[in-house]
């Protein structure tokens, strides 16, 4: 007779206790799904935040409600006396930071995202050209919803490989280690489009220049590996070994690349004087080129190969120094110093000090697997 009565009883407190548990159902609560963050007055936080809308009758897929605070669960609060519903953080996708803000330092901002625990590591974190709020607010006609805009715009070419992940995971990692700065995609809204114009380069949290769509396959070419991906580069006909004779020395040749396979090392060579080698090996297919050329012909494939080579050299060495002059190490030289030299109490302020005196001899082999279409 006891089991019966234990059941009944368990079943009792099991009912009374779900009755009391607070519902979440999607009619009551709004879910964040993308969030902008711009300067406002004195140290104040402007705050946009786009809540995905579950009513079917709704004439809009997104809402946005924007606030104004110090802190960003401040701007939460707000946001929240504003919305007929709860607002909830677990499907957000997308931070946005105005470019006053990533100039500032976005660290507090980001590092909130990171104590979160329904915030996803893999939220994607940009930069706005101008105001995010505004680029959140604006009426695009092809796409009822900005946030999924921006959101599938950044995943698609993360995974072309055009440019590098940008996750809140990895913005951290890279603003915590000691020895490698964040680079983060630089969104702009242009046209009723939302365009990538290029990547932010940050010192630390705050963003001290920005480099071109072209020059971020540069930073993935030196920093990780190619497994996939297409790349167009144009590089002169050239007085010393001409690919064509008949044509002017500063006739471009166009050439688009795919397939794309690569590696890259880099090695500290001496430590006093900052001397590093930076080898890279590229295979890539010759996709299509832009001028009247034999293909065929071995010694054409072997003098485009040479003059790519030089080309991706000259390129990094620019980038190099462009970073460098920024003090952005993006590449993660100080990494490589940091584990050759165990012992040299290396800290980001004396690292950032030290990157501007480095010295870095570039390598690059390249060799074109096969070609496909010719134009």
């Amino acid at each position: 007779m006891k089991w019966p009565f234990i059941m009944t009883l368990s079943l009792v407190f099991l009912l009374i206790l779900t009755s009391c548990a607070e519902t979440s159902t999607l009619e009551k609560i709004g879910m964040i799904t993308t969030v902008g963050y711009d300067k406002g007055e004195g140290e104040k936080i402007n705050t946009t935040t786009l809540i995905l809308e579950t009513d079917p009758q709704s004439m809009d897929s997104t809402n946005v409600i924007s606030s104004r605070s110090l802190t960003s669960k401040g701007a939460r609060i707000e946001s929240n006396l504003k919305s007929p519903k709860k607002l909830e953080s677990g499907q957000l996708r997308v931070a946005l930071y105005g470019e006053d803000v990533a100039k500032d330092g976005l660290i507090n901002l980001a590092d909130t995202l990171s104590r979160d625990h329904s915030i996803s590591d893999l939220t994607f974190l940009a930069i706005v050209e101008g105001s995010a709020g505004d680029l959140l607010k604006h009426k695009y006609p092809q796409f009822s919803d900005a946030g999924q805009y921006v959101y599938k715009e950044i995943e698609q070419n993360i995974r072309g490989e055009v440019i590098p992940s940008p996750t809140l995971h990895e913005m951290l990692h890279d603003y915590y280690s000691i020895g490698v700065d964040p680079l983060l995609p630089l969104l702009k809204l242009e046209d009723d489009m939302i365009n990538i114009t290029g990547m932010a380069l940050l010192k630390g949290d705050k963003m001290v220049g920005r480099i071109s769509p072209s020059d971020s396959f540069y930073v993935k070419l030196v920093s990780d590996r190619f497994k996939a991906g297409s790349f167009e580069i144009t590089f002169k006909n050239g007085e010393k070994e001409p690919l064509m004779p008949s044509l002017p020395p500063s006739t471009d040749i166009a050439i688009a690349l795919d397939t794309i396979r690569s590696k890259s090392k880099i090695e500290l060579i001496d430590s006093a004087s900052l001397d590093f080698d930076l080898n890279i090996h590229i295979n890539a297919r010759l996709q299509e080129i832009n001028r009247d050329i034999d293909l065929k012909e071995n010694k054409n494939l072997d003098l485009i190969e040479k003059k790519l080579s030089k080309k991706i050299t000259k390129e990094i060495d620019q980038l190099i120094q462009y970073s460098q002059s920024k003090q952005s190490d993006v590449f993660g030289f100080g990494e490589e110093y940091r584990t050759k030299e165990s012992h040299s109490d290396l800290t980001d302020e004396k690292w950032h000090d030290m990157y501007k005196d480095i010295n870095v001899k570039v390598n690059t082999e390249f060799v074109i697997i096969r070609t496909g279409v010719v134009e």
